[in-house]
């Protein structure tokens, strides 16, 4: 059995992005960006995926490093930018992921971190009750997606989740509010509710703290929560630094990736420090 460092469960997505009515194509989705986070730390990641044949992921993924259901239709968001603002549509939606279907493949690993982030609730519930050695991630934003007519909704209440078996829960203000954050935090040991530019709030052990981050200029900010949240998984849980300094880096990580298009600007960790303590 392979000891991973985290294992991402959720579809890679393709990203279509219209920025002053020019066109850009990338891959998107949290395990993608999980991916490339781990990538530029330095930490080993497999993604759990609907693949579809028709979306070519190897420019961008080492394909090793996929655990694929294999599937006719991958999922496509638009996003369109104008004055600085973000139109989010999904021109196609992927189905379930199914545990039963990779209960082999997932027989040979053995994940430090499993990072549950589906794009629209796809995760099966089966996967819930695996990997129970493992420290367990949660980011919502899939799980409060609702789907109508091309457009994204949240949903109004919390899914049927027994947060219990999570050691961290990952949400922002888009995908609710911060009253669900706190009814979240009496059964999970660690809520972080991000806030883009205005920064993180953090609930663990009855008490909430804020952190602020750093002023940078707005490019494209599709995957900057995953960003956030890969981030602290990894300074966290595997460089087994403080929740004070890894909440900043994790901030300071997140800003930097959205002076870019798409992921090309996820930052190391030396250009994270040079930020740090500034």
């Amino acid at each position: 059995m392979k000891t991973i460092d985290i294992l991402t469960i959720g579809n890679i997505t393709e990203d279509i992005n219209i920025i002053n009515n020019i066109v850009y194509k990338s891959i998107g989705g949290t395990s993608f960006y999980a991916y490339k986070v781990a990538e530029k730390l330095g930490y080993d990641l497999r993604i759990i995926t609907k693949l579809s044949d028709k979306f070519n992921v190897s420019k961008k993924i080492d394909l090793t490093k996929i655990i694929p259901q294999r599937t006719d239709l991958h999922t496509i968001f638009e996003n369109t930018y104008k004055d600085g603002k973000r139109n989010q549509k999904i021109l196609n939606k992927s189905g379930k992921i199914i545990s039963k279907k990779l209960s082999k493949k997932l027989e040979k690993f053995n994940p430090k971190i499993v990072f549950y982030c589906p794009i629209f609730d796809e995760i099966d519930s089966g996967f819930f009750k695996l990997f129970n050695k493992s420290v367990k991630i949660c980011n919502l934003q899939g799980f409060m997606r609702m789907v109508s007519k091309q457009n994204i909704h949240p949903r109004n209440n919390l899914p049927n989740i027994s947060f219990e078996i999570f050691d961290a829960v990952i949400l922002s203000e888009v995908d609710t509010n911060f009253e669900n954050a706190l009814k979240i935090s009496s059964h999970s040991k660690i809520v972080c509710y991000t806030m883009g530019k205005k920064g993180v709030k953090i609930i663990t052990n009855n008490e909430i703290k804020f952190y602020k981050t750093i002023d940078v200029i707005n490019v494209d900010e599709t995957g900057a929560g995953d960003v956030w949240g890969t981030s602290f998984i990894i300074f966290y849980y595997l460089m087994n630094k403080g929740l004070d300094e890894s909440v900043v880096l994790s901030n300071i990580s997140a800003s930097l990736s959205v002076t870019g298009i798409s992921d090309k600007k996820i930052p190391k960790y030396k250009e994270i420090l040079k930020y740090y303590n500034v």
